[in-house]
This record gives structure tokens, C-alpha cells and sequence, in this order.
């Protein structure tokens, strides 16, 4: 409990990190693995972790993202993307292999679980089954930036970006993004701080929590 709450305490918007310092290949993957073991709803895992160390492409996404230094000076930058919502349709492969393998096959299972999902999305927009993908991204993420404080690591979210810039620059640069298929959702820069942390400023307990 102590160490868990000394990762809390130590996280913080990291604005600025060491461009010297970079993180290993093993605590990198504990960070992304934490993200990757994450709860999701119908357990869908709508996410996709774009991991950025390139520092060329970290120089071309630095202008879409207002300019922002933590960009290009962490050591790696998380692009999140969730899953559009055309990929959820009950018809798709995605749908179809996901709730084969979470039921393991079974038929009467995988056909119970798919009417309760069409039953989900059921008169929802494309923009709806969009924001609920993005949340369950938020879940992950969540995740990766309490992993990381949990090694000592630094983070910073970054909402702060121009969506179509971005996404043209991966257009250019991402094979697999050329598909369609996903959204971007925010991003996350990961390394050292250069400067000392700022004060960690939270309302107390009994004003965000009511007992009933």
C-alpha cells in the first residue's frame, strides 16, 4: 500500500523531461503491459498503443501538438487510439473473434454474447460507440501512468493537439493506420523530469467522497 501511494504521489504533468535520459526496453514494456492488462467493457480491449521513440516523428508531430516541449524532449511518446465505430458492428471480424475467444467457442455462448452487444449499440451513433471506445482507452491509460510512477518514471497526458494534423502525420507515416480503424485519442509522453516536481495540489477526501 505504501509503495502504491508513493507511486500517487510521485505523478505528476510532467511539462518538461532530461532528453538525455531515455527508458529501458524492460520498464517500457511493464508500462505498455499495464495498459494491455487493463478492464475493458465487454472485454473488447478497444485500444492500440503507438509507441514513439522516433525522434524525427517527434519533431513532426511537436507543431500539431501546440508546440508543446514534452513532445520532443521524452523518451517515448504514446499515441492512444481506440477502435472507430464501424469496427463493433456485430458482423465485423474484430466482433467475431473477440467474443470467439473470450467464449472460448462455445456456440450457444458466443451467440448470447453477441445479442447482448447488439442490444449495447442498439440506436447509438457512430459518435456515441466512438466516445465509449475512447473511455475504456482512459482505463488503460490511467494504468500506464501509475505503472510508470511506480518505477519513478514520469508522465504527462496530452490532449492539447490539433486531431487532423496528427492524424495526417501518422497517415504518412503509420502502415497500419492507412486502414481506418481508429481514432486518436489522446497522448502520453513518458520519461525524466529535468526540473523538480511541482506541488501536488488535490481536494481532500471528505470533499470528493460521501459515505452512505
Amino acid at each position: 500500500m505504501n509503495k502504491f501511494m508513493e507511486a500517487m504521489n510521485f505523478r505528476h504533468a510532467c511539462k518538461k523531461f532530461d532528453i538525455a535520459k531515455k527508458i529501458s526496453d524492460e520498464d517500457m514494456h511493464f508500462i505498455l503491459e499495464t495498459g494491455r492488462k487493463s478492464p475493458s467493457s465487454f472485454g473488447l480491449e478497444p485500444w492500440h498503443f503507438l509507441v514513439i521513440s522516433n525522434q524525427s516523428l517527434k519533431e513532426k508531430l511537436r507543431p500539431a501538438c501546440w508546440n508543446q516541449v514534452q513532445i520532443t524532449t521524452c523518451s517515448h511518446l504514446v499515441i492512444l487510439l481506440s477502435r472507430k465505430a464501424h469496427t463493433f458492428n456485430n458482423s465485423s471480424s474484430y466482433i467475431e473473434e473477440s467474443f470467439r475467444r473470450k467464449t472460448g467457442g462455445n456456440a450457444e455462448m458466443l451467440k448470447n454474447v453477441k445479442e447482448v452487444f447488439a442490444n449495447f449499440t442498439l440506436n447509438k451513433s457512430a459518435e456515441k460507440i466512438d466516445d465509449w471506445a475512447k473511455m475504456q482507452v482512459y482505463l488503460a491509460s490511467g494504468n500506464m501512468m501509475t505503472a510508470a510512477a511506480y518505477l519513478h518514471i514520469d508522465s504527462c497526458a496530452i490532449e492539447g493537439y490539433e486531431y487532423h494534423k496528427v492524424s495526417q502525420i501518422l497517415l504518412d507515416e503509420i502502415d497500419f493506420y492507412k486502414d481506418g480503424n481508429f481514432n486518436i485519442t489522446y497522448l502520453i509522453a513518458f520519461g525524466y523530469r529535468i526540473n523538480p516536481q511541482s506541488k501536488q495540489l488535490r481536494k481532500s477526501l471528505n470533499e470528493v467522497v460521501t459515505f452512505v
